[in-house]
C-alpha cells in the first residue's frame, strides 16, 4: 500500500503520483520541490533558481502547493511538518529538517518518533510534542 502524505492544514494529498510535491522558498525565490516519499532517501528535484541561493545549512521554507499554508512545525521551527494517512484514520506526523543538507526525518509512532537519516543523532533531545 502506498504511503499518502497530507498537508496538515487542508489535508490535500501531496504525493498523488511518485514524489511528494511542495513549494520551497528562500528569500524572494520560490519554486516546486519533489521529495522522495521513502524515509531516509534524501534525493530531490527542485527549481534551479532556488539552487542558486540555497547553500548547505540555509533554512528553506516549505508550503503546501494546494492551500499555500506554511509547513513549519509549531513544535520545532527547525523542521517542516506533514501528515501520513494511516489505516486508523489518525494521521501520523512526519517532520523533516528545513536546513538544506541536513538529513534528519522523524515519523510519529505512537508516543515516540522514529528517526531516519545520518543527522538524526544531532536531534536526539528534540521535543516534537510541543510541551
Amino acid at each position: 500500500m502506498k504511503t499518502v502524505y497530507l498537508c496538515p492544514h487542508c489535508h490535500a494529498n501531496l504525493n498523488p503520483n511518485v514524489k511528494i510535491i511542495l513549494v520551497a522558498s528562500h528569500r524572494r525565490r520560490k519554486g516546486l520541490i519533489l521529495l522522495s516519499p521513502q524515509p531516509g532517501n534524501y534525493k530531490y528535484v527542485w527549481d534551479e533558481h532556488l539552487a542558486e541561493v540555497v547553500s548547505p545549512g540555509v533554512k528553506v521554507n516549505f508550503s503546501c502547493p494546494v492551500c499555500h499554508a506554511d509547513l513549519t512545525s509549531r513544535a520545532n521551527r527547525d523542521f517542516a511538518e506533514l501528515f501520513i494517512d494511516s489505516p486508523d484514520k489518525k494521521p501520523k506526523r512526519v517532520l523533516f529538517s528545513r536546513k538544506h543538507g541536513t538529513h534528519a526525518t522523524f515519523i510519529e509512532k505512537g508516543d515516540v518518533f522514529a528517526g531516519y537519516g545520518e543527522d538524526v543523532d544531532d536531534f536526539e533531545r528534540t521535543n516534537f510534542f510541543g510541551s
